[in-house]
Parts: C-alpha cells; structure tokens; sequence
C-alpha cells in the first residue's frame, strides 16, 4: 500500500476527540470510505509498525479530516504529530446513497459518528432530507455533536440530551425509508433489528484493521450466507441484511 505524506492543515480538540485536517486535493472521497494513517518517518521508524484506520470525517474536494480519539500508542502518536502525517488513499466500500431519495436516518454511536459529517454534506448535495441523532458515553464526548447542527443527543449517564442508546434518541425509526448507521457492533446489530426489513438499512462496521488491504484477515465479520468477509475490502459498509447479527 502507498502512503503520501501530508502536511497537517488543522488541529482542533472536539470534546474527548481530536479532528486533524489536511490537502487532499486527488480526487473524490465517497462517505464512509477509509483511510490508513501513520506519524511521518516510517521506515526510519516502526513505531507504530502498523497504522490506523479512520473513517473520513469530512471532504470538501480540497481538504480532508480526520476524527479520532487516542486511546493507544498510535492514535496517541497522530495526535502528537508536529507537522505531517502519512495517509493512503481512500479505501473499502462506503455508503450507496445513489438511487435512494427517501427520507434518512443518520445514527452515530461514540467515534462511530465520524463517517456521519461527509454523508450528510452528501445527501444535503442531493436534497435528500435527513435527520442525524448521535450517542455518548457522556457530555465530554457528546460535545462533537454541535458539529451537526439540529442533531438529536443520546448520552448513557443522561449527562446530555436523552438518557439511554442512540436509539432512546430516535422518536420512530419506522419513518425513514433510509438508515445509515456506524458505531460498535452491538449498537449496530440493534439499529438493524429496529429498523426491520422494509428500509433500507446500511451498517459501517468498526473492526481492528492490520493492514488495510485484505491480506491480514484481521478485519472479518460474519455474513448471513456463511462465512465471514473482509470490512476492508468487502466493506466498512454493508447492507444489513448481508450481516449474521
């Protein structure tokens, strides 16, 4: 895989998360879509030996963003980064929002909300009304949620807007003939057993990535039909039928 190193435009702290911005003028980015990231110097330096992957946050044709929080050695290190990191392209499947006009609902839970800002600027491109609700541990981290004007809250403790799920937050999910949802695994297979058969219902994945391109296996997750798929190659992004949960 190539990295392109790049220079570092912004840097700003979003409640318990950290958006790192850079140019990234080469071509589109489809939401939902990845990035693998890494400190610069690699290989003078392993450390980290394997970089992370981040959903991109935003695109706008020009600049690309990053939202992460630092919870080990490389996220720690990217959210040091003086003045460059190393980035891939953008990789895996994203959301299909190409034939569908109806009515979406927008569900983040925790960092899941990252893939949510570009898809959103995607659908309001499309006219596509959509209504966003976000869950948090608590009010440290749902802070980022002012990044999505009218969004609805959801926070664990009750330390902010709903007490509950993403899903105490939703008034009717029957109402949407879309959903998009990103978050760990349990809220995912609860957004998908909600949202019943007759919507159509896409499901961004988190799983630990090794190397982003399909060769480690790392990244697996079970299919309906048998057997497991790659989220890096296959996904991050599946329809929600297609998934064992």
């Amino acid at each position: 895989m190539r990295f392109y190193p790049v220079d570092i435009e912004e840097r700003r702290e979003l409640g318990g998360y950290t958006l790192l911005s850079y140019r990234w003028p080469d071509g589109s980015v489809q939401p939902g879509q990845f990035v693998m990231a890494r400190v610069a110097g690699y290989p003078v330096t392993l450390d980290p030996f394997l970089a992370r992957p981040f959903s991109f946050y935003d695109h706008d044709g020009e600049v690309a963003s990053l939202l992460f929080e630092v919870r080990g050695r490389g996220t720690a290190l990217l959210d040091r980064a003086p003045e460059r990191i190393e980035v891939s392209a953008p990789l895996g499947h994203g959301f299909d929002i190409g034939a569908n006009g109806t009515p979406a609902a927008l569900l983040g839970g925790g960092i899941g909300v990252a893939p949510l800002k570009i898809l959103s600027r995607h659908l309001t491109a499309r006219n596509v009304r959509h209504d966003i609700f976000l869950g948090f541990a608590e009010a440290r981290f749902a802070a980022v949620a002012a990044e999505f004007p009218g969004s609805k809250v959801a926070t664990v403790d009750g330390s902010e807007g709903t007490r509950g799920t993403v899903l105490d937050a939703v008034p009717d999910l029957d109402r949407y003939g879309a959903v998009y949802a990103c978050g760990p695994n349990p809220m995912l297979a609860a957004v998908k057993r909600v949202a019943g058969e007759d919507s159509v219902c896409q499901l961004s994945v988190e799983e630990r990535m090794g190397c982003g391109n399909g060769s480690c296996n790392g990244c697996v997750v079970p299919v309906r039909d048998g057997g497991y798929v790659r989220s890096c190659i296959e996904g991050p992004v599946f329809r929600a039928e297609v998934l064992a949960w």
